[in-house]
């Protein structure tokens, strides 16, 4: 049924429930799996006010900042490893605009389909970006499955 399966993920309970979805599809179809990290192109912009007035400390929090979005992304696939074993899952992070990722990385992995979580009625702490359908549909290159 599926040969690629494209698995968009940031660890909310609504995204848990996609990445349940997904390694099920995979293991029944013997899909390919690709996890998908999107990271906010806004967090570029984060140069805070007057205490980041010169370049070296505008690239100290530069790089903090590069270095915790690291890291999360790092406990993600720490913590879907084990989930996903026998799968051989592909983990890609990319930045940019969530809807404008998750086509683009469709088309670039050559997805059959895409799963992402139900919109939730309360965001997980950290995380406030979320998807618009208007803007997304009309740019999907494969059909898109929210995960109840």
């Amino acid at each position: 049924m599926f040969r690629h399966i494209l698995l968009a993920t940031h660890g909310t309970p609504g995204a848990r429930k996609a990445e349940e979805l997904a390694a099920r599809l995979a293991r029944e179809t013997g899909a390919t799996l690709t996890v998908l990290s999107v990271v906010n192109e806004a967090w570029k912009d984060m140069t805070g006010d007057d205490w980041l007035n010169t370049s070296t400390t505008r690239n100290t929090f530069r790089r903090y900042v590069e270095g915790q979005i690291e890291g999360e992304i790092g406990e993600l696939r720490k913590r879907l490893t084990p989930a996903l074993e026998g799968l051989n899952p592909q983990f890609v992070s990319r930045v940019g605009t969530l809807d404008e990722v998750l086509a683009e990385t469709a088309r670039d992995v050559g997805a059959d389909v895409i799963v992402v979580g139900t919109r939730q009625k309360k965001q997980a702490p950290g995380f406030k970006d979320r998807l618009d359908p208007k803007r997304l549909h009309p740019i999907l290159p494969c059909p898109l499955v929210v995960a109840p």
